[in-house]
């Protein structure tokens, strides 16, 4: 590869990460607009807030879907521990 060929794939590989950002950003919103829901839910069924077991069940099921995938388990497990705290943060608003 010469340099030439390393600025346009940089350039491309750059532009496609700020398509999935935006996407992850988008979908970020829309898991936590779904917070609400939850929370009046919850109130209705006396559940509490946090959920050990339904965070237990997601981690599972993300094992599941990384498995045999080139990534960091527990990274992406930091990223939905981060996911479940925004949407504890947004029920909260709720309750």
């Amino acid at each position: 590869m010469d340099k030439i060929e390393a600025e346009n794939l940089l350039n491309n590989s750059r532009e496609k990460l700020d398509i999935i950002d935006e996407k992850l950003v988008n979908l970020i919103v829309e898991r936590t607009s779904l917070a609400g829901d939850i929370a009046r839910s919850k109130k209705v069924l006396n559940k509490d807030l946090s959920d050990p077991e339904r965070e237990s069940i997601i981690h599972e099921r993300i094992s599941k879907l990384i498995e045999n995938k080139d990534i960091n388990k527990e990274h992406v497990f930091e990223i939905f521990n981060i996911l479940f705290a925004m949407s504890k943060e947004e029920q909260k608003k709720y309750l």
